[in-house]
Parts: structure tokens; sequence; C-alpha cells
């Protein structure tokens, strides 16, 4: 999908999904020198955001198991943010960067790939890279409560999101699987809860009637 997927992203949701990810990165609290991870970072689409944040000497940690998203984030260093940005290729719920070493987790829109068992992974994988006052902030596509608006919604991501990826941006297959992962996914609560069960506080978020939700939080003080 990496050859469609920025675009295809903007377009089919109106401008929202930059939104949405600039919109997690606020409720990261974001400091200026600090370190931040972003997690299953795409094509480094949140890393403009975190860079207005950061100031000079803070620093991006970016890291997905896509070697064809990757591709294209590294065009994006050097011309994103100010900030040093590493770049590494790894599995986000197996990662080496070193423990205790961020004040700042974001994910956006990775979630609804996993199962309950790889979310308690990714859980224990940000208790681990987090400094003990660290906060986490995650967000990510979901069904709306509202039936008004659900069964129209989930008309779009079933079949109008693919026809866009086959007549204007040549990627006609992979994005049907977005309706199928989202029904499956329905909203952010459930990946909240194993975030608590594994030592966050966490509080629930809603964007946009629901079409996206996620959750900010901070490891529980010992």
């Amino acid at each position: 999908m990496a050859g469609t997927y920025e675009r295809t992203n903007y377009v089919s949701s109106f401008g929202f999904s930059q939104r949405w990810r600039n919109q997690c990165v606020d409720g990261a609290a974001v400091g200026r020198g600090m370190v931040v991870v972003d997690l299953m970072t795409g094509m480094g689409e949140c890393w403009a955001a975190l860079g207005r944040k950061l100031g000079e000497r803070g620093r991006i940690v970016a890291v997905d198991i896509s070697s064809g998203m990757l591709k294209y984030a590294k065009r994006r260093l050097g011309r994103a943010t100010t900030q040093a940005i590493e770049v590494r290729h790894e599995d986000a719920l197996a990662t080496g960067i070193e423990a205790e070493s961020a004040d700042r987790v974001v994910s956006a829109f990775g979630l609804k790939t996993f199962s309950e068992a790889q979310i308690v992974r990714l859980a224990l994988q940000i208790r681990r890279i987090l400094k003990r006052d660290g906060h986490l902030s995650v967000i990510e596509i979901s069904v709306p409560e509202r039936w008004w608006l659900r069964l129209p919604y989930l008309f779009y991501l079933n079949y109008v999101i693919p026809l866009i990826g086959r007549i204007f941006l040549g990627n006609p297959g992979n994005y049907r699987m977005l309706g199928m992962y989202t029904e499956r996914f329905g909203d952010a609560r459930r990946a909240m809860e194993v975030f608590r069960e594994q030592g966050f506080e966490v509080e629930f978020r809603r964007y946009f009637l629901g079409c996206a939700t996620g959750f900010v939080g901070r490891l529980r003080p010992e």
C-alpha cells in the first residue's frame, strides 16, 4: 500500500487523517527538548506536528515494520522537521529501543490490525521504553456509535474508499481490508482497558463523533 497510502488517506478522509494525527500529538503533551517515540510511524505523517512542539533539541525515534512505508518516510527526513529523527526498521511489538528512554510515545492508526494478545505486547513494550513520568497518546479509526452515522460511514469504508484506490490512485485491492479491520476493532475502549491492566492511567478520547477514537495516559505511579 505504500505507493498510494498517504494520498489515499488524505483524499478519502477529506483531510481528517492528518487532523487526527495532529490531535494525537496534542494529546501527548509534548514539550521542548523531549525524546518522542513514534510507533508504527508509517511515512512519518506525525513528524511535522511533533516538530512544532519539540524545538531544535528534541528528538524523534520512528519505528515501523514496513520497509515500503519507511522508504517514503526517509524521503521526509530533512524537510519535515529540524529535529534529529532516528528511523528504525523494527516491529513495534519488539523494538530494540533502550528501556526508560522516551519522554513520550505516540501511535496513529496502527491498533486496528492487532489481536488482543498483540495489544498486550504493545502495552508492555511502551511501558518498557517510557520514562517513569512519560506519557502516551494513541489514535485509531473507529466505528461511530450513532446508527445514522455508522451505516453510511461503514458503507464509505467498505465500498467508496476501495473505489478511490482503484480509480484515482492505482491500488485496487488493499483498501478493501480497511472496513473489515475497522468493524472488527470497533473503537479504542477495549485497547484502553488492556493498557490499564498493564499499569497505565488512561483516558478515552473520541474524535469527530467517534469516527476516530483513542486514549491518552501515563504510567501509574508506583
